[in-house]
């Protein structure tokens, strides 16, 4: 339930965002399919940022976004699948990866791991290299403050991270 919690108020900050800016570029939605032809997968996020310009009822029955439609991709860690969200330990591929190789231009890691609680926010990525680079990272607590393509500033003051 807190991830869920931790969702909503991650899109509520970005929700206010376009609420305060009619030139808001993004249309924010959750839980929808992302077609990675790039890696030969498809992701459900958590959460994406969709360029304002994309028609999301056009072909609705069967309509994956494609990593090109993406500006900003957000996955929540929830314990024990929280290693597939970050980056790869083992060398096994993981979303972080996944959407690197993708092309998705920023992935927004907020791990909710008791022992290091943080917002991660990577940019940059390396196609070919699957990476990203880190562009910033807070603890919770901390206001999170995406760069200034999207002007969103975070209050993570009460999220939490998981317990067993």
């Amino acid at each position: 339930m807190v991830h869920a919690a931790m969702l909503s108020d991650l899109h509520e900050w970005l929700f206010r965002a376009e609420s305060r800016d009619e030139g808001f570029p993004w249309q924010v939605l959750q839980h929808v399919g992302v077609d990675l032809a790039e890696v030969g997968d498809g992701y459900c996020p958590d959460l994406v940022l969709v360029s304002a310009e994309v028609d999301l009822l056009e072909n609705a029955e069967d309509r994956y976004l494609r990593p090109d439609e993406i500006s900003l991709v957000a996955e929540v860690t929830a314990y024990p699948g929280a290693h597939h969200d970050r980056c790869p330990v083992s060398g096994k591929p993981t979303k972080w990866s996944g959407y690197a190789r993708s092309g998705v231009p920023y992935y927004l890691l907020v791990d909710r791991d008791p022992r290091q609680p943080r917002v991660t926010l990577f940019g940059e990525p390396n196609k070919a290299e699957a990476a990203y680079r880190t562009l910033g990272e807070w603890k919770f607590g901390e206001a999170v403050q995406l760069p200034e393509l999207f002007d969103v500033e975070i209050d993570t003051g009460a999220w939490r991270p998981w317990s067993k």
